[in-house]
């Protein structure tokens, strides 16, 4: 995973010419945009340049110059993703024109293939039509019935040299294109006549970058259950925020103690939901979830707080990158009253953050702000699970969706104390291995699945181990048949 470098630019959209682009409307946005020769002169550190996290590069056309401009992009910006859109020419006549293509893989005349990242950085806010390859061609294709490139579904001149750059360099590539004619004898008529459809295409593509983030979009959900020695904490922490959210549902999961007089005190600051019984904190945060009036949903375990500007950085770092659909905030931990270091397998990676995901839960609710129709896409939280609810619920959406870091310490997270969960499941991974059995029969890409496998195959021979260990043999012959299970998946 790559750190921000100055100008902090997360994402870069490659295009070929600016008469594709509406970047007037991007500019409008506070999204720059530069010619691949402006870069060169500077172009970023002009005074005034936007610190917004994206920026659209026009690379001119043609391979040799994509792979120039794509070399300084990997030398000097280092994105995390870059999205490469623009036109195209149509190859099959049942495709349509003037819509958004999605090929899988991409070609250049020798014939040498490459798969193209099918996950976006990006919401999908428009249709995208799926097709088996694009080729990249270094002179403009005049008939489709004839050449080595007729195979494929459409052909552009750009694509080939940055997905081969950029996924040598571990930088995540993605390819859209905008069909725009039958690259035949009245290509250059039907290009022409396609730049105001592409502009307009290019803007529904785009159009989360014109959200405007605000404290009145963010509901806080915090999920309670027997913490009258932490409660006050939390919600305290909420109320002191220098940006204040929209509302704070505390959803009481039926507790027994002084938890629910003290919520009392706080009057209509609180909306307070109490279950009929009590379910765990999956049910808890599900239902505070359906019952919030906002697009955003920012938890919070009851017995963490926040610091007075967790809200405050997270929105701003949203009108800095407002592609994700989730992010979370960096922590301090306390364990019995004393500040510790996470170490360094905790460390908090950024982007697509699946793969690092499978071994342990790398997302706090603590610190996580997720958009409400992702938490209802995926499900909400898995109610058949006592813990480990949200490394299931991040797995499933991490899978297809990347998660921004607000590097700020502004989540201050306790344990240590008796009535943590994990002390009352201390063989946690059993419930890790639950949620990995479910994303491996879900899992369609092999490489996926063996990695699925990989980190189950580890968890189980530690489950297997400790239950023959301590003479449990029935546990430990369930988990020996569900490991030699695992070859099925390959």
């Amino acid at each position: 995973m790559q750190t921000d470098s100055p100008p902090h630019i997360q994402l870069v959209i490659t295009a070929a010419l600016k008469k594709e682009i509406p970047a007037e409307w991007f500019e409008a946005h506070g999204v720059p945009v530069l010619t691949f020769n402006a870069l060169k002169s500077g172009g970023l550190s002009h005074p005034g340049m936007s610190d917004r996290g994206m920026l659209v590069v026009l690379t001119g056309v043609g391979l040799k110059a994509s792979e120039e401009a794509a070399c300084w992009i990997r030398d000097n910006i280092k994105p995390l993703f870059v999205l490469n859109i623009g036109t195209c020419g149509v190859l099959y006549r049942r495709l349509s024109l003037h819509q958004w293509i999605r090929p899988e893989r991409v070609s250049n005349e020798k014939s040498v293939v490459l798969t193209i990242e099918q996950r976006l950085p990006v919401p999908a806010l428009a249709e995208l039509t799926p097709v088996h390859s694009l080729v990249s061609v270094v002179e403009p294709v005049l008939d489709s019935r004839s050449g080595a490139w007729s195979k494929h579904a459409i052909v552009d001149m750009e694509s080939f040299a940055q997905a081969k750059l950029f996924s040598a360099s571990g930088i995540s590539y993605h390819c859209l294109k905008f069909s725009t004619d039958y690259a035949d004898a009245d290509t250059c008529t039907d290009f022409e006549k396609s730049l105001t459809p592409v502009r307009q295409g290019t803007k529904t593509l785009f159009r989360f970058i014109e959200y405007d983030m605000g404290e009145n979009d963010i509901s806080v959900v915090i999920p309670v259950y027997n913490r009258q020695k932490t409660i006050e904490r939390a919600v305290d922490s909420v109320l002191k925020q220098s940006c204040q959210p929209h509302e704070i549902l505390i959803v009481d999961d039926c507790s027994t103690d002084r938890t629910p007089d003290i919520l009392a005190k706080y009057g209509d600051k609180l909306t307070v939901i109490r279950l009929e019984k009590n379910s765990g904190p999956s049910k808890a945060r599900n239902e505070g979830t359906k019952n919030t009036r906002t697009e955003w949903i920012a938890f919070m375990d009851s017995d963490d707080c926040w610091e007075k500007d967790k809200l405050k950085g997270q929105i701003e770092y949203l009108k800095r990158y407002p592609f994700y659909q989730i992010i979370k905030s960096e922590e301090k931990w306390i364990r019995n009253g004393k500040r510790v270091n996470p170490c360094r397998h905790h460390k908090k990676p950024i982007g697509w953050i699946w793969e690092p995901s499978l071994e342990r839960c790398l997302v706090s609710p603590s610190g996580v702000l997720i958009k409400k129709s992702l938490l209802q896409q995926y499900g909400y939280f898995d109610e058949s699970l006592p813990v480990c609810e949200d490394y299931d619920l991040w797995l499933r959406i991490s899978r297809h969706h990347p998660v921004g870091l607000d590097p700020l310490l502004s989540v201050v997270k306790y344990g240590g104390h008796e009535d943590q969960l994990s002390r009352k499941y201390p063989a946690m991974d059993m419930f890790r291995v639950t949620s990995l059995v479910k994303a491996l029969k879900n899992e369609t890409d092999p490489d996926s699945r063996r990695k699925i496998i990989e980190i189950l195959s580890v968890k189980l021979n530690i489950l297997i181990k400790g239950h023959e260990k301590r003479g449990n043999e029935k546990d430990a012959r369930d988990y020996r048949n569900l490991r030699e299970s695992l070859a099925e998946y390959l």
